[in-house]
Protein backbone atom coordinates (compact mmCIF):
# COMPACT_ATOMS: atom_id res chain seq x y z
CA UNK A 1 0.00 0.00 0.00
CA UNK A 2 1.22 3.38 -0.86
CA UNK A 3 1.12 6.12 1.63
CA UNK A 4 -2.44 7.61 0.62
CA UNK A 5 -3.86 3.92 1.17
CA UNK A 6 -2.00 3.91 4.33
CA UNK A 7 -3.66 7.24 5.53
CA UNK A 8 -7.05 6.09 4.26
CA UNK A 9 -7.07 3.19 5.68
CA UNK A 10 -5.46 4.35 9.20
CA UNK A 11 -8.62 6.94 9.09
CA UNK A 12 -11.40 4.37 7.91
CA UNK A 13 -10.45 2.53 11.04
CA UNK A 14 -10.22 5.19 13.48
CA UNK A 15 -13.69 6.75 12.19
CA UNK A 16 -15.65 3.82 12.40
CA UNK A 17 -14.04 2.40 16.01
CA UNK A 18 -14.84 5.70 17.20
CA UNK A 19 -18.41 5.73 16.12
CA UNK A 20 -18.47 1.99 16.84
CA UNK A 21 -16.91 2.64 20.28
CA UNK A 22 -20.00 5.47 21.22
CA UNK A 23 -23.35 2.97 19.65
CA UNK A 24 -21.77 0.61 22.31
CA UNK A 25 -21.74 2.82 25.08
CA UNK A 26 -25.31 4.32 24.20
CA UNK A 27 -26.16 0.54 23.89
CA UNK A 28 -24.84 -0.05 27.58
CA UNK A 29 -25.99 3.21 28.88
CA UNK A 30 -29.57 2.06 28.39
CA UNK A 31 -29.21 -1.26 29.30
CA UNK A 32 -27.71 -0.48 32.79
CA UNK A 33 -30.42 2.85 32.52
CA UNK A 34 -27.55 5.06 33.25
CA UNK A 35 -28.65 8.54 34.09
CA UNK A 36 -28.65 9.92 30.37
CA UNK A 37 -29.10 13.57 31.88
CA UNK A 38 -25.21 13.12 32.66
CA UNK A 39 -22.92 15.40 30.28
CA UNK A 40 -21.15 12.19 29.13
CA UNK A 41 -24.82 10.28 27.91
CA UNK A 42 -25.34 13.35 26.87
CA UNK A 43 -22.57 13.56 24.68
CA UNK A 44 -22.99 10.02 23.35
CA UNK A 45 -27.33 10.65 22.92
CA UNK A 46 -26.09 13.83 20.42
CA UNK A 47 -23.25 11.56 18.80
CA UNK A 48 -26.11 8.74 18.09
CA UNK A 49 -29.64 9.74 17.66
CA UNK A 50 -28.82 11.09 14.17
CA UNK A 51 -28.32 7.32 13.22
CA UNK A 52 -30.01 5.66 15.91
CA UNK A 53 -33.41 7.57 15.74
CA UNK A 54 -34.08 6.69 12.25
CA UNK A 55 -33.55 3.42 12.10
CA UNK A 56 -35.70 2.54 15.54
CA UNK A 57 -38.36 3.38 12.96
CA UNK A 58 -37.76 0.14 10.93
CA UNK A 59 -36.09 -2.06 14.09
CA UNK A 60 -37.75 -1.90 17.47
CA UNK A 61 -36.38 -2.92 20.42
CA UNK A 62 -37.12 -6.43 22.01
CA UNK A 63 -37.46 -6.82 25.65
CA UNK A 64 -35.73 -4.13 26.62
CA UNK A 65 -32.44 -4.81 24.44
CA UNK A 66 -31.55 -2.17 21.73
CA UNK A 67 -32.10 -4.14 18.67
CA UNK A 68 -31.31 -0.96 16.05
CA UNK A 69 -28.19 0.06 17.92
CA UNK A 70 -26.44 -3.93 17.92
CA UNK A 71 -27.62 -3.82 14.07
CA UNK A 72 -26.22 -0.62 13.57
CA UNK A 73 -23.14 -1.22 15.42
CA UNK A 74 -22.45 -4.81 13.62
CA UNK A 75 -23.44 -3.22 9.71
CA UNK A 76 -20.82 -0.72 10.87
CA UNK A 77 -17.98 -3.12 11.49
CA UNK A 78 -18.90 -5.18 8.82
CA UNK A 79 -18.70 -1.84 6.45
CA UNK A 80 -15.98 -1.19 7.75
CA UNK A 81 -14.17 -4.33 7.08
CA UNK A 82 -15.45 -4.32 3.06
CA UNK A 83 -14.04 -0.92 3.17
CA UNK A 84 -10.31 -1.48 4.29
CA UNK A 85 -10.56 -5.18 2.65
CA UNK A 86 -11.69 -2.85 -1.00
CA UNK A 87 -8.57 -0.51 -0.21
CA UNK A 88 -5.51 -2.78 -0.11
CA UNK A 89 -7.03 -4.35 -2.99
CA UNK A 90 -8.08 -7.54 -1.48
CA UNK A 91 -10.79 -9.27 -3.61
CA UNK A 92 -12.91 -11.46 -0.74
CA UNK A 93 -16.42 -12.57 -0.59
CA UNK A 94 -18.56 -10.26 1.57
CA UNK A 95 -19.52 -13.68 3.17
CA UNK A 96 -15.87 -13.80 4.73
CA UNK A 97 -16.44 -10.59 6.61
CA UNK A 98 -19.24 -11.92 8.50
CA UNK A 99 -16.94 -13.87 11.29
CA UNK A 100 -14.39 -10.88 11.26
CA UNK A 101 -17.42 -8.50 12.13
CA UNK A 102 -18.75 -10.42 15.23
CA UNK A 103 -15.33 -11.28 16.43
CA UNK A 104 -14.50 -7.26 15.95
CA UNK A 105 -17.56 -5.89 17.18
CA UNK A 106 -16.95 -8.51 20.59
CA UNK A 107 -13.74 -7.11 20.96
CA UNK A 108 -14.87 -3.74 21.34
CA UNK A 109 -17.52 -5.04 23.79
CA UNK A 110 -14.74 -6.10 26.04
CA UNK A 111 -12.65 -2.91 25.05
CA UNK A 112 -15.09 -0.65 26.29
CA UNK A 113 -15.64 -2.67 29.72
CA UNK A 114 -11.69 -2.76 30.38
CA UNK A 115 -11.28 0.72 29.46
CA UNK A 116 -14.19 1.75 31.50
CA UNK A 117 -12.57 0.11 34.94
CA UNK A 118 -8.84 0.73 34.07
CA UNK A 119 -10.17 4.71 34.10
CA UNK A 120 -12.27 4.01 37.23
CA UNK A 121 -8.81 2.62 39.19
CA UNK A 122 -7.11 5.44 37.76
CA UNK A 123 -9.88 8.41 38.65
CA UNK A 124 -10.32 6.54 42.41
CA UNK A 125 -6.75 6.77 43.19
CA UNK A 126 -5.41 9.97 41.24
CA UNK A 127 -8.52 12.57 40.71
CA UNK A 128 -11.76 11.23 42.71
CA UNK A 129 -12.93 14.85 42.72
CA UNK A 130 -12.34 17.79 40.66
CA UNK A 131 -12.09 21.51 42.18
CA UNK A 132 -14.83 20.04 44.74
CA UNK A 133 -17.13 18.10 42.15
CA UNK A 134 -17.43 14.62 41.36
CA UNK A 135 -16.38 14.03 37.89
CA UNK A 136 -19.28 13.59 35.56
CA UNK A 137 -17.93 10.30 33.82
CA UNK A 138 -17.70 7.75 37.51
CA UNK A 139 -21.15 7.82 37.91
CA UNK A 140 -21.94 6.27 34.20
CA UNK A 141 -18.31 4.10 34.08
CA UNK A 142 -19.76 3.01 37.47
CA UNK A 143 -23.03 1.94 35.67
CA UNK A 144 -22.10 0.20 32.97
CA UNK A 145 -18.89 -2.01 35.00
CA UNK A 146 -21.34 -2.67 37.93
CA UNK A 147 -23.00 -5.76 36.72
CA UNK A 148 -19.44 -7.56 35.83
CA UNK A 149 -18.39 -6.62 38.98
CA UNK A 150 -21.13 -7.06 41.64
CA UNK A 151 -20.33 -10.37 41.10
CA UNK A 152 -16.48 -10.45 41.74
CA UNK A 153 -17.03 -8.67 44.65
CA UNK A 154 -18.98 -11.55 46.11
CA UNK A 155 -16.30 -13.92 45.03
CA UNK A 156 -13.27 -11.50 46.50
CA UNK A 157 -14.13 -9.00 49.29
CA UNK A 158 -11.62 -6.16 48.96
CA UNK A 159 -8.09 -6.52 51.12
CA UNK A 160 -7.86 -3.61 52.96
CA UNK A 161 -7.84 -0.31 50.20
CA UNK A 162 -7.68 -2.93 47.33
CA UNK A 163 -10.56 -3.93 45.57
CA UNK A 164 -9.08 -7.32 43.54
CA UNK A 165 -12.90 -7.80 41.99
CA UNK A 166 -11.56 -5.36 39.46
CA UNK A 167 -8.25 -7.17 38.99
CA UNK A 168 -9.81 -10.38 38.18
CA UNK A 169 -12.65 -9.12 35.84
CA UNK A 170 -9.95 -7.39 34.18
CA UNK A 171 -7.93 -10.64 34.01
CA UNK A 172 -11.45 -12.25 32.75
CA UNK A 173 -12.11 -9.94 29.88
CA UNK A 174 -8.03 -10.40 28.72
CA UNK A 175 -8.25 -14.07 28.71
CA UNK A 176 -11.62 -13.78 26.55
CA UNK A 177 -10.23 -11.44 24.44
CA UNK A 178 -7.12 -13.93 23.50
CA UNK A 179 -9.74 -16.53 23.32
CA UNK A 180 -11.17 -14.55 20.46
CA UNK A 181 -8.10 -13.31 19.33
CA UNK A 182 -7.13 -16.70 18.20
CA UNK A 183 -10.38 -17.41 16.62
Amino acid sequence: MNAISNVLDFLIHVLFTMYIYAVILRMLLGFTRADFYNPFSQFILTVTNPVLTPLRKFIPSMGGIDTSAIVLIFVLKFVELALRSFLIGKQILLSALLVPSIIGVLQQVLNVFIFAIIILVVISWVAPHLHGQSNPITPILRSITEPLIRPARKLIPPVGIFDLSTLAVLLALYCIKIFLHSL
